[in-house]
């Protein structure tokens, strides 16, 4: 009887640790379940960020922003439960309610649904930075002082095939730098995201000119090549089809894919 009495109290003794620990909810918890995020925050990222793709998700207790969606740029957005931006979320991850905005940050709050189609989604792809040739880590060194390696991944582009993506950044550096090697480690060029709207008008006329059945993405990519040209990434959508079309300033197209 003593030893069922004993055996009934440890296993008491148990469950009621167990309920403690399962109180004690973690901050953060990763997922890479996209369909996690509410239509709103689906459609954000689409619009806004047709460059990047979705690494992981992370669900948030006590916090300011139900969700974290941690881009493969390096940049992580905040989300409200029903899918309303809320800035940067790095900002979140403790628990903190600031509800500002990415510094530099003003594409947002179009509807066009446009995304990355050429890229993963969940990770699990990329490049270990601590693999990347001497080459490319002795370039940044060169030419990004203060800049550490957040992150690569292996990508295509027309003209240039497989290519090496490089996300480098400073602390509090918004956004990173991308960086764009191939696939022998050659440095091609710097890409930076800005509006379409800023586009050069040549650009704008080639794209309604020959894609007027296309929507276009409200966020395009300026490229700088290693001989200092520059060109123009554009993303377009026509329903599951999605383009990306590469021109140079005066509107003269270089490749699409």
């Amino acid at each position: 009887m003593k030893r069922a009495m004993f055996l009934l109290l440890v296993t008491a003794v148990m469950v009621i640790g167990g309920c403690s620990k399962k109180d004690q909810t973690s901050t953060t918890s990763p997922t890479s379940q996209t369909t996690l995020l509410p239509a709103r925050a689906t459609a954000y990222v689409e619009t806004n960020y047709p460059d990047a793709t979705i690494d992981y998700i992370l669900v948030l207790a006590n916090s300011g922003a139900k969700f974290v969606v941690a881009l493969n740029t390096a940049e992580e957005l905040a989300f409200s439960g029903d899918g309303n931006y809320l800035g940067d979320g790095r900002n979140y991850h403790q628990g903190n309610h600031p509800g500002d905005t990415i510094p530099g940050d003003s594409l947002h709050g179009d509807t066009i649904h446009c995304w990355h189609h050429h890229g993963h989604h969940g990770g699990g792809h990329g490049i270990p930075p601590d693999s990347l040739s001497p080459v490319i880590k002795d370039y940044i060194a060169a030419n990004f002082a203060g800049y550490t390696i957040l992150n690569a991944d292996y990508d295509s582009l027309c003209v240039n095939g497989l290519v090496k993506e490089v996300m480098i950044g400073k602390r509090d550096s918004v956004p990173p730098v991308k960086l764009i090697f191939s696939a022998t480690d050659s440095y091609l060029l710097q890409a930076s995201r800005f509006r379409y709207s800023d586009v050069p008008q040549a650009v704008k006329e080639y794209i309604t000119a020959n894609y007027s059945s296309y929507e276009v993405c409200n966020a395009a990519e300026k490229y700088i090549l290693a001989d200092n040209s520059v060109q123009y990434m554009v993303y377009l959508r026509l329903d599951r089809s999605h383009l990306r079309v590469r021109l140079l300033a005066d509107g003269t197209l270089v490749c699409s894919q």
